[in-house]
């Protein structure tokens, strides 16, 4: 069987030709324009303060993330663009000679949104059950948004004395909307940890 050649006449082969020189176009200016956005979120970011302690019951963590907020951050999160900041913990039995067991892995949700009328700032904390936080102060506002006290991550009774444990921590901001993933709005920390013994 012979070959089957295809022939477009030479319109079509010109119409085609100058389609995809404005496909091409249109994906190069697409891909300057993300490596030329400039971050709103500072590159000097870093979890802090972390320690872990206990309740009576439960395993608890303190941390802070300090050096997030720019300048050009405050602006946009003062025209009330909400903003989220999620948390991740794990915690992990480490074993010798063997890969270390997963426990527990929680998710805390931070939501911060300016409210233009009343000018303050509305704070909610989804491991916390109490209702909104309304903040008039940004100092305040921004120190309730960045940390975590006393966040329950395991009850007491599942770690066992003398035992090797890890906690991860790593956390995520983001414009609270439909967002392009890789463009400005996106920022996550390095895993950061902690060994003990309990």
């Amino acid at each position: 069987m012979g070959k089957i050649i295809k022939i477009f006449p030479r319109r079509f082969l010109k119409n085609h030709n100058a389609i995809q020189k404005r496909l091409n176009a249109g994906c190069l200016v697409f891909f300057v324009l993300i490596l030329a956005a400039r971050p709103v979120f500072s590159g000097d970011a870093e979890l802090t303060n972390l320690s872990v302690g206990n309740s009576n019951d439960e395993l608890q963590v303190d941390l802070m993330i300090k050096g997030i907020f720019t300048e050009e951050m405050k602006a946009v999160v003062s025209k009330g663009i909400p903003i989220s900041l999620t948390f991740l913990i794990l915690l992990y039995e480490v074993r010798d000679y063997w890969f270390d067991n997963k426990m527990v892995s929680k998710i805390a949700v931070h939501d911060i949104k300016f409210d233009v009328l009343k000018k303050e700032y509305r704070i909610r904390r989804s491991w916390e059950k109490k209702i909104p936080l309304d903040i008039k102060d940004f100092e305040k506002a921004q120190s309730l948004f960045f940390e975590i006290k006393e966040f329950d991550v395991i009850p007491l009774k599942r770690l066992k004395k003398g035992k090797h444990y890890q906690l991860r921590v790593k956390s995520e901001l983001s414009e609270n909307k439909v967002h392009f993933p890789g463009l400005p709005w996106e920022f996550e920390t390095d895993w950061y940890t902690i060994n003990f013994i309990y």
